[in-house]
């Protein structure tokens, strides 16, 4: 089945060491406010992706070097592609732990990786799109649209409104 590969950082899992099972999915994201009266009000807060965690074994001549390759990744900290069951997530190693059954032929691990992005999901790291200035340039900016033909000439930007107030030593 082409679809059934697992890849990680570009090494591919071969039939041996693939899983018996791959967990994804999440939960959402909340905040539940209890109100008197036992109602309540409930902030949704966007997909919170569960750590892809799974054991398996290595068996062949390769299986200490692509242990190290791994926990080379890991250590590195780097976000690296998953790929598995057609579907593709970016990730972060958090944890890999592999035990040496027989040196170098056999060896058993475990790994947990933290999505950093899920492409169906969109960007899952938090990071805003847009610095403050900009935010702020932008509401200063409707503000000014919506004076409309009151006069608009006095909004300051963000950038030169800390300077109206340079110099001042307190209250008149």
């Amino acid at each position: 089945m082409s679809t059934d590969v697992l890849s990680l950082g570009g090494i591919a899992f071969d039939s041996y060491s693939t899983p018996g099972k791959m967990p994804f999915g999440g939960k959402q994201a909340m905040v539940v406010h209890k109100l008197p009266g036992g109602k309540r009000v409930t902030d949704t807060l966007g997909p919170d992706e569960r750590n892809i965690a799974w054991e398996g074994k290595f068996f062949g001549p390769d299986a200490l070097a692509t242990v190290l390759a791994i926990d080379g990744m890991r250590a590195a900290g780097q976000v690296v592609p998953l790929t598995f069951a057609g579907q593709t997530r970016q990730v972060i190693i958090e944890e890999f732990l592999p035990d040496i059954r027989r040196l170098p032929n056999w060896v058993e691990y475990s790994i947990s990786c933290l999505v950093q992005q899920n492409p169906a999901l969109g960007n899952l790291s938090g990071s805003p799109t847009a610095s403050i200035d900009n935010l702020v340039n932008d509401d200063l900016g409707s503000a000014a649209s919506a004076a409309g033909a009151s006069g608009t000439a006095g909004i300051p930007t963000s950038s030169s409104f800390g300077n109206d107030f340079a110099g001042t030593s307190g209250l008149a």
